[in-house]
């Protein structure tokens, strides 16, 4: 049963704890405006998230597609077992950080449209995450793709 959050008792402050496992006694249910408690709930917000990011967002539009292109000549060249776990680690790993920056930036975006030094430092470190992960990709699949196409091509 969901409970709105004005029924919800809202905690108390006391003096601030700053113990290692300070973090793990805070109880979130009295900061969050709805509970999500099955597993079909949590599986449909995260399915609408993924239909968000191929709708609205290109760059994740462009992973999509890469990764499609990469996997497709993989399996055409014959790239198989460890070096495809690889490669799908990889473009899953650059689909979640797109997927974060997409996250922060729309956070930001909801508390502010006027232009603050954190803001832009908030997206600017999101989307290096980006890059950074972008680039990993690029290099992971040229080593395990792009070797066995040019030796292909060549003989």
């Amino acid at each position: 049963m969901t409970q709105r959050k004005d029924d919800r008792q809202q905690p108390k402050f006391n003096s601030p704890d700053n113990s290692v496992f300070s973090a793990m006694r805070v109880d979130p249910k009295p900061y969050k405006a709805n509970w999500n408690t099955t597993f079909f709930d949590r599986t449909k917000y995260a399915v609408a998230g993924l239909l968000y990011m191929i709708r609205r967002e290109r760059s994740i539009r462009n992973v999509l597609l890469s990764g499609v292109v990469v996997f497709g000549l993989a399996a055409w060249l014959g790239v198989h077992g460890v070096e495809m776990v690889i490669l799908g680690l990889t473009f899953s790993l650059l689909w979640t950080v797109e997927t974060l920056n997409s996250a922060v930036e729309a956070v930001v975006d909801m508390f502010t449209q006027e232009y603050h030094p954190m803001a832009k430092v908030a997206k600017d470190v999101a989307a290096s995450a980006t890059f950074v992960a972008s680039v990993t990709a690029v290099i992971i699949s040229v080593a395990l793709v792009g070797v066995p196409l040019i030796e292909r091509l060549l003989l």
